[in-house]
C-alpha cells in the first residue's frame, strides 16, 4: 500500500489539477483515504493546489478516520 500511496502522491503533485472534474475530486477524496489508512499527514504540496482539492483529500482522510475509529471501537466491545 506504500508503493501505491508514493505513486498516487508524485502523480498527483505534478497533476495539480485546476479545473474540477468530478473523476479528479474522486481521485482527491480516495487519496485522503489512503493517506488515513496509511496513518499519514496531509502532503506538504497539496497547499498549491485548488481549495476543492484539499477539501476533498481532508474530507476523504477524515471519513476514513473516523469509520478507523469506529471499527476499533466495535472490535473491542465485541471480543
Amino acid at each position: 500500500m506504500a508503493e501505491t500511496l508514493g505513486a498516487l502522491s508524485a502523480a498527483l503533485a505534478e497533476q495539480h489539477a485546476s479545473r474540477y472534474s468530478d473523476a479528479s475530486a474522486i481521485t482527491y477524496f480516495e487519496f485522503g483515504i489512503l493517506l488515513a489508512h496509511m496513518d499519514a499527514e496531509i502532503p506538504d504540496w497539496l497547499t498549491m493546489t485548488p481549495r476543492w482539492a484539499r477539501a476533498a483529500v481532508a474530507t476523504g482522510r477524515s471519513a476514513a478516520i473516523h469509520k478507523l475509529r469506529e471499527s476499533r471501537q466495535f472490535a473491542r466491545v465485541t471480543s
